[in-house]
């Protein structure tokens, strides 16, 4: 592994150093890292006043990824280094950001459910609404609550500038290799907008029929009984979207999706056995007896945004948001857990996790000089109200627990000299968590627990420099600090001792994270490389261990993570580009509580090293070809608390991409898995209950056919 990434960064550098011509590009083509500006820190900026790794992944990437899996942790899996593998089911677990929890937005509106994590923020809105992500990797409090591994930014779809109606259609169908019929899919989706003078406004819709998933022998992969699953689901997903140029200087925009993914409850799930190596599966059938409802997501979002360009000098924005998610998780007996006294006769139960959002994040901002030196001024407010009951008895699992966090900021930008530039901000958070007086399930010994309204308040400090040397080099070195909130939900539902006090619970204290990073870029609009390196700390950091009754606890425990990340983009011509991406991260807990970190963090927490490559190329004017690999090391865990029996063992798939311009649309055939390969998911491997209900194996060859078409 040292061997691979000194080679890395020797390529990085040698080849960098070499790229001094500009092979059919125009010479007074700029930078691609100042084309690109982004909002994912809250303000409009370069990408190169960011001191940090920051990815941006385009409209066109985004289409390309969607024909080989349309999830987006697939999408961000094959295009941000250092985000873990995709599990490819309902829900996320495991799918980190630099080891720790990526915050989602959608135009700014944020998707983390803190205080009851479901580990569903992966789903809930349909990718075709959406025009461009922006990732910020590492700790940061710049968005507010539950940024501890990085920002990712979803900005939706607007209609052109030209007045001209703009719609887009997009049919898909796809199938196992082998054709099966339980494997077939579908998706049709619809986008159309105008602008009408100082209006415009667009709308979405689309319907996603998924099949089941096929492993390389041809067999059904497991369902994910309890957490739920995508296949054999249904989605429908709604988007609009309006603004009003009040004047040349001031706009109004409205923006609503609602996401509604459910399975269709046609099949059941079928334990393996890890021991005799007998994978878990699917079977037709009726699941309720066993699981109950199907498991489902429904996620509503919006926002009223106003912005002023010319307010007292400055730029001013401040929106208002709401967001509601009710996902619902499939039950079972679980030995006894869904009783109505501790030693009641078990029954069948299900759980549903209910969270509204809302808040306004207000942002004022100005330039200092006529370089890049700016200053802003802030003031977040946000709540959250959330709950899980158990959806067939009528009972809480975890009371409703309201949290409020009001978060003035500071933030700015001096350009020291033409060449260096120094970023640095405050933000304060200052929160409160109110849970009323409540009474465990019986599982959990029908315990008392008295309520409370603890308070908590962080300073947040971030501080960065940026240094653009030799024409189309630059460094910076960064620190970020992150604040979220733990699972509270789950720290509350396992409270079985009496005497216990909300106000007094060490475990819901919030979650302080430090992010140190290092980083080295070269970009001369043909050839674009990065390296950075990175520590992350929280003092007393969390983590879900599963306990003897199958059921996940929150350890509130020291982590600490570093590693390293490379990528690197190459227009070989304008027809020919080859690129990928490199993410190293190792993560250690200090499990026995004496301040010191002494074994490496399980797989759940930190993803396998792993390298990305493709190549893409135009073999005409009509047809284009895209090849791509994903290479995952194996990884071991080692320390006094690190699982034993949890080991990974790597992989490599490859995928293809073809697309067709055609004069009446894009036709596409995508084919993950290229050549079949046989595998047991990361998930699988490193998962630490070892469970044979969660023995999946990897999907298949499968083949995807679309037709795109605007008009």
């Amino acid at each position: 592994m040292h061997k691979l990434s000194l080679s890395l960064v020797s390529a990085f550098i040698g080849l960098s150093a070499s790229m001094t011509f500009a092979q059919d590009v125009e010479e007074e083509e700029s930078s691609e890292r100042d084309r690109i500006i982004v909002s994912a820190a809250r303000i409009e900026q370069p990408a190169s006043a960011i001191p940090g790794t920051v990815t941006v992944i385009e409209k066109e990437e985004i289409e390309l990824q969607q024909l080989l899996n349309d999830d987006l942790a697939s999408v961000l899996e094959n295009t941000v280094p250092g985000f873990g593998p995709s599990l490819q089911k309902l829900t996320g677990r495991a799918e980190s950001l630099r080891g720790r929890n990526p915050l989602y937005l959608v135009d700014g509106v944020p998707q983390h459910n803190a205080l009851r994590d479901g580990q569903r923020d992966g789903h809930f809105i349909d990718l075709d609404f959406i025009e461009r992500i922006e990732v910020i990797n590492g700790s940061n409090a710049i968005q507010g609550v539950g940024a501890t591994g990085g920002v990712i930014s979803m900005l939706t779809r607007s209609p052109s500038s030209s007045g001209d109606w703009e719609t887009t259609l997009n049919t898909r169908f796809t199938a196992p290799d082998d054709l099966d019929s339980d494997g077939f899919g579908y998706k049709v989706s619809a986008i159309t907008g105008r602008r009408f003078g100082d209006f415009e406004f667009s709308f979405g819709a689309s319907l996603f029929e998924r099949g089941l998933f096929f492993d390389a022998n041809g067999d059904a992969v497991g369902l994910y009984p309890t957490q739920g699953d995508i296949m054999d689901s249904t989605t429908v997903s709604l988007f609009v979207k309006a603004a009003w140029q009040i004047n040349s200087d001031a706009d109004l925009t409205f923006m609503a999706t609602d996401f509604d993914l459910e399975r269709n409850g046609d099949f059941r799930a079928v334990a393996g056995d890890r021991d005799a190596g007998i994978l878990s599966g699917t079977v037709a059938g009726d699941p309720s007896e066993d699981v109950g409802d199907p498991a489902r997501n429904e996620v509503t979002t919006a926002s009223l945004t106003f912005r002023h360009e010319r307010l007292f000098g400055g730029s001013f924005s401040a929106q208002l948001f709401d967001q509601s998610f009710d996902g619902l998780f499939e039950g079972g007996t679980f030995g006894g857990f869904f009783r109505l006294t501790p030693n009641g006769d078990p029954f069948l139960d299900q759980s549903a996790v209910v969270s509204d959002k809302n808040g306004l994040k207000m942002t004022w901002s100005r330039p200092l000089d006529e370089r890049d030196s700016n200053f802003a001024l802030g003031l977040d407010f946000f709540r959250d109200e959330s709950a899980q009951v158990l959806a067939r008895s009528g009972r809480k699992w975890v009371p409703e627990t309201r949290f409020e966090t009001l978060a003035p900021f500071v933030q700015g930008t001096w350009s020291a000299t033409d060449s260096i530039n120094v970023v640095g901000g405050l933000r304060y958070e200052d929160a409160t968590l109110e849970v009323d007086d409540f009474t465990t399930i019986a599982a959990a010994n029908s315990t008392f627990v008295e309520g409370g309204s603890p308070e908590f308040s962080e300073t947040l400090l971030n501080a960065g420099i940026i240094w653009d040397f030799a024409g189309d080099w630059s460094a910076y070195a960064s620190f970020n600090e992150g604040f979220t909130m733990p699972d509270v939900g789950r720290v509350l539902r396992g409270v079985s001792v009496p005497g216990q006090s909300v106000s007094t619970l060490v475990r819901v204290e919030p979650i302080v994270t430090d992010n140190q990073e290092l980083g080295l870029e070269f970009d001369n609009g043909i050839f674009r490389a990065r390296a950075a390196y990175f520590e992350s700390q929280a003092d007393n950091g969390s983590r879900l261990r599963l306990n003897d009754s199958g059921i996940f606890e929150v350890l509130r425990q020291r982590t600490e993570i570093d590693g390293f990340e490379l990528s690197f983009d190459y227009a070989v011509n304008r027809n020919i580009s080859v690129g990928g991406n490199y993410a190293r991260t190792d993560g250690r807990v200090d499990t026995n509580a004496d301040g010191r970190v002494d074994s490496d963090l399980d797989g759940l927490n930190i993803a396998p090293d792993r390298l990305n490559i493709y190549f893409q190329g135009n073999l005409s004017d009509r047809l284009s070809l895209r090849v791509q690999a994903s290479h995952f090391e194996d990884r071991t865990f080692s320390g006094p608390g690190a699982p034993t029996n949890a080991d990974f063992d790597g992989f490599t798939l490859f995928d293809a991409i073809v697309n067709w311009e055609a004069g009446l649309g894009r036709f596409g055939l995508g084919i993950d898995n290229l050549f079949n390969e046989d595998y047991v998911t990361y998930f699988s491997q490193v998962e630490t209950g070892q469970r044979n209900d969660t023995f999946f194996a990897g999907i298949g060859r499968t083949l995807s056919l679309s037709w795109r078409a605007s008009f």
